[in-house]
């Protein structure tokens, strides 16, 4: 298969895969709320979020893998792939079995720490064990997940997580509205740590399998390393894991601080927004994702004019996807969550949502920089300004929500994420990959945010006059004003979707000329 065709089956089930992830939890969220009540999902959240901290263990093998097998395979180095490969299972190896001493630390501690309620304390210590035990197997198999992004084969991981999606979803209606079972919050939290268990499993045995059938040099002994791997992989993987530390405080200790400082109920308010603002930019990050390989590849062929290409297109289709949506969520985000999950969230969730869509913004606008910066191995300096944000925004959250509640673990975010990527990265891309600050921000973040203006005008009139009553009706009027986000692009960008399209013709010409 083309290089061409591969990138455009990788994006595709990319975007099938993130379509499953977003529409699955938009009608599930509601149901577990429901059934598990504020308290209950509140319980819930804190937990996954709490263990999610110990993702941070995996110290950045994964894109130390996806760095070196790419970057071997197009070098036609097996031998060091197969010795990269190794060297990343055997620490995995040893950091999951620290993960599920920890877990048990963890679970007896966590009831306490967030002043759980007294019914609810057994089974939040049990879903914080189950969870920390499937982020222990996903260590394992992730290096087989590593293995297939670094050889493009993201239909494959794409279609892995459809599984696992599908499968969650399904069991998680079936745990909820089983008749058989005597329902309380208690069993139904524990019931649901048991099925997301499986889940991880399930989906870890089967990266294994792929990996094993497409790419058959990860078929190794596990062996302790060589001292020259070990120093090659973390002289790589260092860097990343000083940026996983900051992400997780960036996007992950929300909810913890919100927990820690005013209740379990007010984690639930705050997740509806922090899950709605993460949405706004999943369809954008699912296609950088399969940016890390093709810059690898770039990077070790000397193709310097093509990264800053893939830079400035990649941060244009990015925003170019993300603005609809979170032009839609900014101006009726409110409405949107009192139709959804309940009048009762719509003042304070929505809120939240709107401060915290401006951290997302600057997150999208730079996420193909950050996705370079990966594949080729630059990102020294964006792991020091990670840790300055991550700090600046742990901080402003803690002393804001002492003085303005709950807004103000939001503001610290947003506030830390401005700041950092305003200074940061329109320099980076200038020093690194020789884009002039003004190309960058005119050609990758201005042209296509101005784009988006008729249609934020739009959505605001519909919005003030044209009052909903359901879920239905909301999404028609956002499907009927989305030619007007269209017209606005083509006014900007004709001549170069003009081009792309001739070349799309000349190439369906060439290839019927091939057939016949």
């Amino acid at each position: 298969m083309s290089g061409k065709k591969r990138f455009a089956l990788n994006v595709g089930m990319n975007w099938a895969s993130m379509a499953l992830s977003m529409v699955v939890p938009f009608f599930l969220m509601p149901f577990v709320v429901r059934h598990l009540g504020t308290v209950g999902y509140g319980v819930w959240i804190l937990a996954v979020s709490t263990v999610s901290y110990l993702n941070l263990l995996d110290l950045g093998l994964r894109s130390a893998i996806i760095r070196f097998v790419s970057k071997s395979t197009t070098e036609e180095k097996i031998d060091e792939a197969q010795k990269a490969i190794g060297a990343a299972l055997w620490f995995r190896l040893l950091i999951a079995t620290t993960i599920a001493c920890i877990s048990i630390a963890l679970a007896l501690l966590f009831p306490h720490f967030f002043k759980v309620p007294y019914d609810l304390q057994r089974a939040s210590q049990i879903t914080v064990l189950l969870c920390a035990l499937g982020v222990a197997f996903g260590m394992v198999s992730g290096v087989f997940g590593g293995v297939l992004s670094a050889v493009n084969r993201f239909d494959i991981t794409s279609g892995i997580s459809v599984v696992q999606t599908t499968a969650r979803a399904v069991g998680y209606v079936l745990i909820l509205r089983n008749p058989f079972i005597g329902h309380s919050e208690s069993k139904d939290l524990t019931a649901l740590a048991y099925w997301e268990l499986f889940t991880i499993v399930l989906g870890g045995l089967l990266t294994w399998f792929a990996a094993m059938k497409i790419y058959p040099p990860c078929r190794i002994r596990v062996n302790r390393p060589d001292l020259a791997t070990l120093k090659m992989i973390w002289s790589y993987s260092f860097k990343t894991f000083i940026i996983m530390i900051a992400v997780q405080i960036v996007f992950y200790t929300d909810n913890v601080v919100v927990g820690a400082f005013l209740s379990v109920g007010a984690v639930t308010m705050y997740s509806i927004a922090g899950s709605l603002a993460m949405y706004s930019g999943a369809v954008s990050t699912t296609m950088g994702s399969t940016f890390i390989p093709m810059a690898s590849g770039m990077d070790a062929s000397g193709q310097t004019k093509s990264l800053q290409q893939l830079l400035l297109r990649g941060s244009q289709a990015a925003l170019g996807l993300m603005l609809p949506i979170g032009i839609t969520l900014l101006v009726r985000g409110k409405t949107f969550i009192g139709l959804w999950m309940g009048p009762q969230y719509s003042q304070t969730s929505g809120t939240v949502l709107q401060i915290l869509l401006i951290s997302q913004f600057f997150t999208i606008a730079n996420s193909t920089g950050g996705q370079i910066a990966f594949g080729t191995g630059k990102h020294k300096s964006v792991a020091k300004w990670a840790a300055i944000e991550a700090v600046l925004n742990l901080s402003l959250s803690i002393v804001l929500i002492k003085t303005i509640g709950l807004y103000g673990v939001a503001w610290g975010t947003s506030i830390a994420m401005v700041v950092s990527h305003l200074i940061f990265w329109p320099r980076y891309v200038r020093r690194e990959l020789g884009v002039p600050i003004r190309t960058y921000l005119w050609e990758g973040w201005i042209k296509i945010t101005l784009c988006a203006v008729p249609f934020a005008i739009v959505s605001v009139l519909v919005d003030r006059y044209l009052h909903v009553k359901s879920l239905i009706t909301f999404f028609t009027q956002v499907l009927l004003t989305l030619p007007v986000y269209v017209l606005g692009v083509l006014s900007i960008f004709h001549k170069p979707v003009l081009s792309a399209f001739r070349r799309w013709q000349a190439s369906r010409l060439v290839t019927q000329g091939i057939a016949s």
